[in-house]
């Protein structure tokens, strides 16, 4: 069954997720989830020990994308994949604005997320220093100011009022929140002392209920002794 076939009513709706508690694009999943009301089964994929290259798993996602969403008899591998599937298969309006200049604004901050802040947050979440990233080799303080520099840049328009990073909770939300939970977890809260902005959009999107179940989505997020123990949880 392909991406785009006509399936069941997202009512009930429960799918099965396999993903790493300490990669952000999991916990993305975990948020979107949450937020559209999706039960969601999850079991792990190590991707820290090369589970990604097993061939069990590529049998599932070809080129070894994680994390990796099953319903039914439909596969989907990839964040981007995965958050819009979920979108459209869960409850509740999409996150997706309608307008078009918004759209925009929100799909360059998820791009950012993606190119700066991810692949930086993985080396700090790792505790490995020199770790390999799409960037090349990353240590752990090159990647923390990385972090902070476009930290400044989302603090100053988060600066100017706006309760959500486009306004209204939206993708760029998702993306940032997870990332910016992974490095409170690895115990750099300090990068929000200084900006008042962001960390008063953390505070925000931590107390954030979802308009669908009316609860607060934040917790769904792996805690620090779940990354630790590299236990995923499921969302009811």
């Amino acid at each position: 069954m392909g991406l785009f076939s006509k399936k069941k009513s997202s009512e009930n709706t429960t799918m099965h997720l396999r993903g790493y508690p300490a990669d952000p694009n999991t916990n993305k999943c975990l948020l979107m989830a949450a937020e559209k009301d999706i039960g969601l089964n999850s079991e792990l994929l190590d991707i820290e020990s090369g589970a990604c290259d097993d061939p069990e798993y590529r049998r599932l996602s070809p080129f070894g994308k994680a994390p990796c969403l099953k319903e039914d008899g439909c596969v989907v591998s990839g964040i981007q994949a995965i958050l819009a599937y979920m979108d459209v298969r869960g409850q509740g309006s999409s996150l997706n604005p309608k307008k078009a200049a918004i759209l925009g604004e929100q799909n360059y901050w998820v791009d950012v997320a993606q190119r700066f802040i991810d692949p930086n947050v993985t080396v700090l979440v790792t505790g490995k220093d020199n770790a390999s990233t799409s960037m090349g080799e990353v240590n752990g303080q090159i990647a923390k100011e990385e972090i902070g520099r476009v930290m400044d840049t989302l603090d100053a328009v988060l600066a100017d009022g706006r309760h959500f990073i486009v306004g209204e909770y939206s993708f760029a939300d998702i993306h940032w929140t997870a990332s910016v939970h992974l490095c409170v977890m690895a115990g750099h809260q300090d990068l929000m002392d200084n900006r008042t902005g962001l960390k008063g959009w953390y505070d925000r999107v931590r107390s954030h209920t979802s308009k669908v179940s009316k609860k607060q989505t934040y917790s769904n997020l792996a805690s620090l002794e779940e990354i630790r123990e590299k236990r995923l949880k499921s969302v009811a």
